[in-house]
């Protein structure tokens, strides 16, 4: 079986020049997990994920206290209206991923499936050999295929 079996062609997608709010609306209202992130011509710049978009926890350097960081930055205690100011002035093209792995749609499922459970990436983009975007294969395509086998 081949990529272009399983993918979810033509999935919605938006350009780095977008702010974070408009990608997280995007990414709310399609009930996606990320965004393909392309240019005028549909080519694939990067990737823009749920993880990207929200705090995670890093450790204080020289200490044991662990705190918020969002975008490379610490976050104090008023976080979500920062976080909003934040995603109404900053580009998608800031906190995007740009080393990410790409498909084929000739590809193998295999290949696909290797690359979804070693990589950190959860959806994986499918591009033809001019690096346009022609779809996307993510893990629950995987689920459908294997309940549709039995």
């Amino acid at each position: 079986m081949k990529v272009v079996e399983l993918m979810t062609p033509n999935p919605a997608t938006i350009g780095p020049e977008a702010t974070l709010e408009e990608a997280a609306r995007r990414i709310l209202e399609k009930r996606y997990g990320s965004l393909p992130v392309v240019d005028k011509e549909g080519c694939l710049l990067g990737l823009l994920q749920v993880e990207e978009l929200l705090p995670h926890p890093e450790n204080v350097p020289f200490s044991d206290v662990e705190a918020l960081q969002l975008f490379g930055e610490w976050v104090d205690g008023d976080f979500l209206e920062d976080i909003y100011r934040r995603y109404q002035k900053t580009p998608v093209k800031a906190v995007m991923r740009t080393e990410i792995p790409r498909l084929h749609p000739e590809d193998p499922v295999g290949k696909a499936l290797e690359l979804l459970l070693t990589s950190e990436v959860r959806h994986l983009p499918v591009v033809d050999q001019d690096h346009r975007l022609v779809g996307i294969l993510t893990r629950s395509d995987f689920l459908k295929l294997i309940l549709r086998r039995r």
